[in-house]
């Protein structure tokens, strides 16, 4: 079975023309678009074998395309396939290639694709969207060489218009033109989520007003940074800063010349090179550098949070310790929102593959003569339908978060120093600190479920299922590690818990993702009953308060674990509301079962109860437990498994 078209962009969508699991129909002010219509964004899929399972959906899959990603972003989409599609330099070699070419290779390509001019400067914050859709095009294709791309312009790029000032704006049209290649150095060889403790220096010499960058011994190497290995020019590293005195301000980010960009060649004092072949993604070039007293201009400091005079005086504007150390690792977030939605590229693709290979794929029947496509059977539709109602409401919310960060990101560009702000920095850092958990640990179990039903061809290397597993997989650790971001957004949630009971502060947010805890006691004490299916479908109704208060009592208990509340309170209060909006916008009526199987992995049982028409909420001992009435006889549905 040819996989090539799950490269396109609408070809994702026709899936859920192979099921009648989501009943939904697209309303809205568009023209219709059905099968035979010579649309150029959205032509016609070719004929073959699942032509049969498309033409039997409830609904037109062009309307839903639409509807879900507009007219200009499938057209700037389609462009972007059409180009790698017709170059040569993409097309995929025949066997396997040698790490060193698979890495030359690849920056290669990263260099065509700026060629192609697909994003400008200004599109960073004036139309982000297309940045995030530039990435997930590239990753369908290769996340080696979405990676490289985005730790370039995304990630080394934002850490200087986010944590710099004006006089480092000069980098930025030299990262557009690759004049300058980056990376983004915090990692090392004995720290890695222990930020605090990294040993990389920064001593402020004032008689030649420059900064020396030193690497006190090889635990104290940057390590794991992508791009450093063969590639990077500069990269913004972290280090401790030190004024004339001895006095230690903090972790705080430089721009430092890594190489010179016309030889590649190391700068004095830089000790760089290559980590080696990985489990995945081996045409990313992660390396290691240590700096042996190594001076850059005072002027290389990104210095948002803080900056030194020449004479060697540490200023800031930022009192509060705490404060300045988020400030100064702002920029983690860029990449922890870019991994969610990377994920959810991953989820996509293998549940497109799954679903596919399920339609065609044919086992036993009513006669020898006639056999069923294994979709057909409820055990398929049970392990795979689930996920991809998830891939729908993760990939709402990672698109939704995305354009939360470049609202604060546009913030501190205008020198927004408001409480606002302060605050919706830290709900995102608190969004995105469970979010990419959650997306890259469905979209791991998801890749592996969809292998499982493959049977045995979805372990074929061509499939690509396996590949995507293992790309997918670091997603789970860069960035920060899954376990211990939840930790990060426990302490944002327990936090305002604790404002709020010693010093009667107001718990409310600027995404409102938190304000419902205002009432933290009132819902612990009421449970939730429902009339019907579609009040599941709004998240603002006491059933989701309840349980996220009801696990952050729980989890004020030192004995009991803190990441359940966490991962429940990012899919019900980001998920949720993507299936809602989506669900009414469409005039559609998600299956009770399917909604509640997107939202959570942890929930059991759902089972038939003799008041009819009633969704109840019963307080157990840890995990909660919903059941749904229905007309006797009861059905029985299982959400995603542990």
């Amino acid at each position: 079975m040819c996989l090539m078209t799950a490269l396109r962009p609408w070809a994702i969508y026709s899936t859920l023309t192979s099921c009648g699991f989501l009943m939904c129909k697209v309303a809205g002010a568009m023209a219709p678009l059905g099968e035979g219509s010579d649309d150029p964004v959205l032509p016609d899929l070719p004929r073959g074998p699942l032509h049969a399972a498309r033409a039997r959906a409830s609904f037109p899959w062009k309307e839903l395309a639409l509807f879900w990603e507009g007219p200009d972003m499938l057209r700037f989409k389609k462009n972007i396939f059409s180009a790698l599609e017709n170059d040569p330099l993409f097309a995929h070699p025949p066997g396997s290639l040698s790490l060193e070419k698979y890495r030359e290779l690849n920056f290669l390509r990263c260099k065509r694709v700026f060629e192609y001019d697909f994003l400008r400067v200004e599109d960073l914050l004036g139309n982000p969207l297309r940045v995030l859709a530039l990435i997930q095009c590239l990753g369908m294709y290769d996340w080696s060489l979405a990676t490289k791309f985005f730790l370039h312009t995304l990630t080394f790029g934002s850490a200087i218009y986010s944590s710099g000032s004006e006089r480092h704006f000069k980098y930025l049209p030299k990262i557009f033109n690759m004049e300058i290649f980056g990376c983004f150095a915090l990692t090392e060889v004995s720290h890695g989520s222990n930020t605090k403790a990294m040993r990389t220096t920064a001593h402020y010499d004032p008689t030649t007003e420059e900064l020396i960058i030193h690497s006190p011994d090889f635990e104290a190497a940057k390590f794991w940074v992508g791009n450093l290995g063969k590639t990077a020019t500069h990269a913004v590293v972290f280090a401790q800063l030190y004024t004339p005195g001895g006095q230690c301000h903090g972790l705080h980010p430089f721009v430092v010349q890594i190489r010179d960009p016309k030889t590649l060649l190391p700068m004095p004092g830089v000790m760089v090179g290559d980590i080696g072949r990985k489990l995945g993604q081996n045409g990313l070039d992660n390396g290691f550098a240590m700096f042996h007293k190594v001076r850059i201009p005072r002027q290389d400091l990104l210095n948002r949070s803080g900056d030194i005079t020449p004479e060697g005086t540490y200023v800031t504007h930022v009192k509060d310790a705490r404060q300045h150390f988020s400030e100064s690792l702002g920029s983690l977030s860029s990449g922890r929102v870019a991994i969610a939605g990377m994920s959810v590229v991953n989820l996509k693709l293998a549940v497109s593959i799954a679903l596919r290979f399920s339609a065609t794929r044919r086992q036993f029947g009513p006669t020898d003569e006639e056999e069923v496509p294994v979709l057909e059977y409820p055990m398929q539709q049970w392990r795979l339908l689930p996920y991809l109602a998830a891939a729908y409401a993760l990939d709402h919310f990672s698109k939704s978060l995305f354009l939360d960060l470049v609202e604060l990101q546009q913030g501190l560009l205008g020198k927004d120093r408001s409480a606002r702000q302060a605050e919706l920095g830290r709900e995102i850092h608190a969004l995105a600190s469970a979010g990419k958990p959650l997306a890259s640990w469905t979209a791991q179990r998801g890749i592996q479920e969809c292998r499982e039903a493959c049977g045995g061809h979805g372990y074929l290397a061509m499939n690509r299922l396996g590949d995507l597993r293992d790309d997918n997989d670091p997603n789970c650790t860069y960035e920060g590690d899954n376990n211990v971001l939840l930790q990060q957004t426990s302490n944002y949630l327990l936090g305002l818990l604790v404002r709020r009971d010693q010093d009667g502060a107001r718990i409310e947010s600027p995404l409102k993702t938190v304000d419902f805890l205002e009432a933290y006691p009132n819902l612990l004490g009421h449970g939730f009953e429902a009339s019907s299916p579609e009040d599941c479908l709004d998240s603002s109704e006491s059933e989701r308060k309840h349980v996220v208060c009801q696990l952050q009592e729980v989890s004020a208990v030192p004995a009991v674990p803190l990441p359940r509340s966490l991962e429940l309170w990012t899919q019900e209060l980001c998920c949720a509301p993507a299936i809602r909006k989506h669900a009414r916008a469409a005039s559609s009526v998600f299956p009770v079962g399917a909604l509640i199987s997107a939202r959570s992995n942890k929930v059991k049982t759902f089972s038939g109860a003799k008041n009819a028409n009633k969704i109840h909420l019963t307080k157990g001992a840890w995990h909660p437990t919903l059941t749904v009435g229905s007309p006797q006889p009861a059905v029985r549905l299982q959400g995603i498994r542990s």
